[in-house]
């Protein structure tokens, strides 16, 4: 679980300038791209770079001073902008021109690295899962790729596919991806912890998210029913990461049918004037399946809406005093408002959840 300890490292840096929330009228730096990766190494020329002033025209930034938040990972040359990745790792690329700062994120890599793309799995006894895996290489060829997991009465784990099987509530269980390609064999370990839930109270969830954001998340999740005069009722399944009852950041995903067993429900598109903060009711009236990510940076909200080709995929619903829960995992591409026509404001959103599920209050018309 390296990656995580690199993202939460990185996250206070992200949070003071990867996310871009200043007004219009603030002067800005533009580098283009704004997400870029490496191998231990290799090399990159610089950016592209477009200032925009205060007026919101494009002018010519003149000198453009680089540097970086750790030169452990990358050095840049401060006059050129050229890129060397030293070491492993996320660093952020800092270039001030005009008394403005513009920011990229960089990824090294070393030259063989696999991925768990969800390194934490929440599950119930009878759930199967195919651990997402993402291997990069320098060297030409195919890595050989295998998994294994701790012994364990709980999680088991078949090595060639991936697929996790939840036998009986236990964990965390350690699960390992494995990949070679001659000369070097790496791992990257997550955990699977198997939940049965006696009543509505209790669950878990967590996400990752990969891109201009980075994210690692364990959190509170719970799922409700809204009822609806004379309409078919809605679902929401909310993932908040909390400060006592305050949300500091939160995932949705909101299903114009309530799931009534096992299966996979496809995520559609969410509008810009279709996202709740411009006073559209989309878990009352949702349009279509849809799905959203946001936080809050220095008291601005950034948020993302869904685009196609995710899914929610429940693997059970099942019955308790009170209510229900449900178990399943979701990916959720979500495009981030701020950046709505940039591919790199895309953001892949990985999750798993053990779930209650509530009936909601009943002010849906």
């Amino acid at each position: 679980m390296i990656r995580f300890r690199v993202l939460a490292a990185l996250s206070v840096t992200l949070a003071a300038c990867s996310l871009d929330v200043a007004p219009i009228s603030t002067p800005k730096i533009i580098l283009t791209p704004v997400l870029d990766s490496l191998f231990v190494g290799d090399q990159l020329v610089k950016r592209q770079v477009t200032f925009v002033d205060s007026h919101g025209n494009v002018q010519d930034p003149g000198s453009v001073v680089w540097s970086t938040s750790d030169t452990s990972v990358i050095a840049v040359d401060s006059a050129t902008g050229k890129i060397t990745g030293h070491k492993a790792g996320v660093a952020v690329l800092y270039a001030d021109a005009q008394n403005a700062e513009g920011f990229a994120v960089i990824v090294v890599s070393p030259p063989l690295k696999v991925t768990l793309l969800v390194d934490t799995l929440f599950l119930m006894p009878g759930d199967t899962f195919y651990a997402p895996v993402e291997v990069t290489h320098q060297a030409p060829g195919t890595p050989t790729v295998w998994f294994s997991a701790a012994a364990s009465a709980s999680v088991s784990v078949d090595s060639a596919t991936g697929l996790v099987t939840a036998s009986a509530a236990g964990g965390p269980v350690a699960i390992t991806a494995h990949a070679a390609l001659s000369p070097d064999t790496v791992t990257d370990v997550g955990t699977a912890q198997v939940l049965q839930l006696t009543d509505t109270s209790g669950g878990a969830g967590y996400y990752t998210i990969f891109g201009t954001v980075q994210r690692a998340r364990r959190v509170n999740v719970r799922g409700a029913i809204y009822p609806r005069n004379g309409g078919t009722p809605t679902f929401e399944l909310v993932l908040q990461t909390l400060n006592g009852a305050t949300v500091l950041e939160e995932a949705d995903i909101v299903l114009r049918t309530p799931p009534t067993g096992p299966g996979v429900y496809p995520i559609d598109s969410l509008g810009l004037l279709e996202a709740p903060r411009q006073g559209v009711d989309p878990v009352c009236n949702p349009p279509r399946d849809w799905g959203r990510w946001f936080t809050f940076v220095q008291a601005a909200e950034l948020d993302a809406v869904s685009r196609p080709g995710g899914a929610i995929s429940i693997a059970q619903v099942v019955s308790v005093p009170h209510g229900q829960v449900i178990s399943g995992h979701f990916y959720l591409p979500a495009q981030r408002t701020d950046r709505f026509s940039d591919p790199t404001g895309l953001l892949p959103i990985r999750g798993s959840f053990v779930a209650p599920v509530i009936s909601g209050p009943s002010a849906c018309h």
